[in-house]
């Protein structure tokens, strides 16, 4: 593989401004940007909502990075604080979304706003004791706070047979460093489903059960070792709605139709017709509905240019290996522990493969191990956690003939949700342009101030070809040009 880094100073200047001339001395503060209040609401609702953060007294707008949220007042309140009316439309995609506030003199950080199906009604202390739940209808968001030693409990009524999910946003509301709890506990007291770190949300939870009778079931939240503060505030989810942990196959080609199955519902597998986007989007992911809602969250799901593989059991032997044609993606379930499944495919002498397992990247709790076997001998190349929890192996075909993908999970684990996704591609050359950060684990902003300039140091790495790069700027602001030199 040959790769080069290099450093270049390139200046994005603003031109065809005039610039001002003042008689007083002015220093430009960038604004800070703590969060909203509330950190969330339902769609196809319109409610204020506090923005909280320094340097706002000549904020001048809110930026947002994803449709369907629309600012229909804003209002600055002094130099901490701002306050704008969201109108969120009904078809807004449910999760997280991302915005700024654009001062005179520069932009916030990147903060969350999450967007949720079901209306929200609000923690009513005391509700920290199994005995004094706090009684809530089925299908809301409840929005709370645990605090030092707190464990607070909702209390909803359920028919045999209904499904029964809470799944909680804390770590990504992006307060705090929160790890929360989630559980479901039956009338005695005894806990049918829980949840902490569920690999499909990050470190929150979601979990779901199947009512056992008809009667009380209890929510608990917490955080996970009782060392909450009033900064751990949450919003969980708690209703009848679907949700699913994974997807089989994991990805699909660029505006195709195809099948999905979901795996991981508490009530089983749900298979749906999918028309997939025609542009990449590396954020994809599926929401999943029924009768009863829809997921408060997306399941990953990749978009690329192969065609799709799906395992075919028994494959755990060189010789019932599922074949397949490369380059493509193939699919699969490590469905147990112990289980390992195998990938047959023939190739020639020469040839060379980027092969990438995709599990942890689309949110699965598969730890992958990728092995590389020549059809009925030893193994040829293995890989663990190359660059990230994923695995990794650059193939260069030693001899014509067929060579067996082995993938399993490096402790052994498996499960209904364990997918993964392995994309076997043609080596081809790339481009990744980096800037450092300004400020130790900021995402860098550039704000170039009216008939100024500003210098950047971009960082690029090569992969896969050689000789001279020329940067230059596409699609830029309306005034904005890019001025490169090394």
């Amino acid at each position: 593989m040959f790769r080069e880094t290099f450093r270049r100073f390139c200046l994005l200047t603003l031109v065809g401004m005039a610039l001002f001339t003042v008689s007083a001395t002015v220093q430009a503060a960038s604004p800070s940007f703590g969060g909203t209040t509330p950190r969330g609401a339902q769609r196809g609702t319109e409610l204020e909502v506090t923005l909280s953060g320094g340097q706002l007294q000549d904020a001048q707008e809110i930026l947002f990075y994803e449709p369907g949220i629309e600012v229909t007042k804003f209002e600055v309140v002094n130099a901490g604080a701002v306050k704008a009316t969201f109108k969120i439309s009904p078809e807004c995609q449910l999760g997280c979304h991302r915005l700024r506030i654009r001062t005179a003199s520069g932009i916030s950080d990147l903060r969350p706003f999450f967007v949720g199906a079901l209306p929200e009604v609000a923690e009513k202390e005391p509700n920290s004791e199994f005995s004094t739940p706090q009684a809530i209808p089925m299908n809301v968001t409840v929005t709370g706070v645990a605090d030092y030693e707190d464990v607070d409990y909702y209390v909803v009524e359920a028919k045999k047979g209904d499904r029964i999910t809470a799944e909680v946003e804390g770590i990504r509301l992006g307060i705090t460093f929160f790890d929360p709890y989630v559980a479901i506990l039956n009338s005695a007291r005894f806990e049918l489903a829980s949840s902490d770190d569920n690999a499909l949300v990050w470190q929150d939870g979601a979990a779901s059960v199947i009512a056992p009778e008809d009667g009380k079931y209890y929510i608990q939240v917490r955080e996970s070792s009782y060392a909450g503060n009033g900064a751990c505030i949450y919003r969980v989810h708690i209703g009848n709605f679907p949700r699913p942990l994974a997807a089989l196959p994991a990805g699909g080609r660029l505006g195709e139709a195809l099948q999905v199955k979901f795996l991981g519902d508490a009530l089983g597998e749900k298979i749906e017709q999918v028309t997939l986007p025609a542009a990449l989007d590396s954020n994809f992911g599926l929401f999943v509905k029924d009768a009863t809602g829809i997921s408060p969250s997306k399941v990953w799901f990749r978009l690329s240019d192969l065609p799709n593989t799906l395992e075919q059991e028994p494959n755990e032997t060189h010789d019932n290996a599922t074949r397949f044609t490369a380059p493509a993606a193939c699919n699969g379930v490590i469905e147990k522990p112990g289980d390992f499944d195998c990938f047959r495919f023939t190739a020639r002498k020469g040839e060379a493969y980027d092969i990438r397992v995709h599990a942890r990247s689309i949110r699965s709790p598969l730890d992958p191990v990728l092995t590389i076997f020549a059809a009925g001998g030893g193994a040829i190349a293995a890989n663990d956690d190359s660059g990230g929890p994923d695995a990794y192996i650059r193939f260069g075909v030693p001899n014509d003939g067929d060579y067996v993908l082995h993938v399993r999970d490096h402790l052994g684990n498996g499960g209904a949700h364990y997918a993964y996704r392995i994309e076997l591609t043609p080596i081809k050359p790339s481009l990744t342009l980096g800037v450092a950060e300004f400020v130790q684990y900021v995402q860098p902003v550039i704000a170039v101030p009216k008939g100024n300039r500003f210098g950047v140091v971009l960082t690029a790495a090569r992969y896969d070809f050689g000789g001279p790069l020329a940067l230059r700027g596409e699609n830029l602001p309306a005034c904005i040009t890019m001025e490169s030199c090394r």
